[in-house]
C-alpha cells in the first residue's frame, strides 16, 4: 500500500504542481500545465524496479527542478494515477487521480 501525500510546508512547490496538475481537465491542459511548471525531464519512463507503486501499468516520471532535485512526480499512464517522491524514490506517496 502506498502512503497518501501530505503537503509539508505552507509553501510547498511540489503540492503546487501536484494540486494543478489534478485539477487538470483535459489531457491538453495537464501536458500544458506540465510544460509551463516543470524545468526538468518531462516523459522518461520510470521502471518501478523497487516495486514501491502497484506493479500494474507504465509509469512516467516528471523531475519538479531539473536532475539535481530529488523531487518527482510519476504518473502511472494507464490509470492517470500521480505518485510523488521528496527524496528521490526512497518513498513514494499516492497524490492522486487525473479527472480525464
Amino acid at each position: 500500500m502506498v502512503p497518501t501525500f501530505k503537503i509539508k510546508q505552507k509553501k510547498d512547490i511540489l503540492a503546487d504542481i501536484v494540486n494543478e496538475l489534478l485539477s487538470s481537465t483535459t489531457e491538453s491542459q495537464f501536458y500544458y500545465s506540465i510544460s509551463q511548471r516543470l524545468r526538468g525531464k518531462t516523459g522518461k519512463s520510470y521502471q518501478n524496479r523497487d516495486k514501491l507503486l502497484p506493479e500494474e501499468g507504465r509509469y512516467e516520471e516528471l523531475e519538479v527542478n531539473g536532475p539535481a532535485d530529488s523531487r518527482r512526480i510519476v504518473i502511472n499512464m494507464d490509470t492517470h494515477e500521480l505518485y510523488v517522491t521528496r527524496d528521490h524514490y526512497k518513498t513514494m506517496c499516492y497524490a492522486g487521480k487525473l479527472n480525464f
